[in-house]
């Protein structure tokens, strides 16, 4: 059931997604891990951006097919599986981001370690948190502000965070 879920994936937002992945290196520059993971506004603008509106998108596709995935799985099984799908794409997306930045910029300097860590954890949690939002289209009509909170919360976070490390 949950491969099921994941083929309806955008295949296209996916593409753009790795290309835009591929294309970090050049577009934040020759820097280190840190800076282009914490400070750089090319993760937070672009990246996570598209990933909410592949998530979006994804949560509108669940939603065309939710009558009939409640009827075979019964309503608490399919939210408890669709939830559990948009936490896995959001944790596996923002791995992916984190060891694919490693092979880029290499390893994480010793002088920004601890900051470079507890961005990682805090992102991961507001991942959770904006995934949380978009997940709760399901069930609903489409709505545009179920892809706008999570877009303000995650600029909000890359602001407060820059601003305050």
């Amino acid at each position: 059931m949950i491969k099921g879920i994941y083929r309806l994936l955008d295949a296209k937002m996916l593409l753009l997604l790795i290309i835009m992945l591929f294309a970090s290196p050049t577009l934040c520059g020759i820097n280190t891990y840190t800076i282009c993971l914490v400070y750089s506004h090319y993760l937070t603008v672009y990246l996570n951006n598209v990933y909410l509106l592949m998530l979006y998108q994804y949560s509108s596709r669940i939603n065309a097919l939710s009558s009939y995935m409640v009827i075979r799985l019964k309503e608490n099984t399919f939210y408890k599986k669709s939830y559990l799908s948009f936490m896995m794409i959001g944790f596996l997306y923002t791995i992916i981001i984190y060891i694919s930045y490693y092979f880029f910029f290499g390893a994480i300097p010793k002088n920004t370690l601890g900051i470079t860590l507890f961005f990682m954890i805090v992102n991961i949690i507001m991942n959770g948190i904006e995934s949380s939002i978009i997940f709760l289209q399901i069930g609903q009509k489409k709505n545009f502000i179920y892809l706008v909170l999570p877009i303000l919360i995650n600029f909000a976070f890359h602001v407060i965070f820059t601003s305050l490390f």
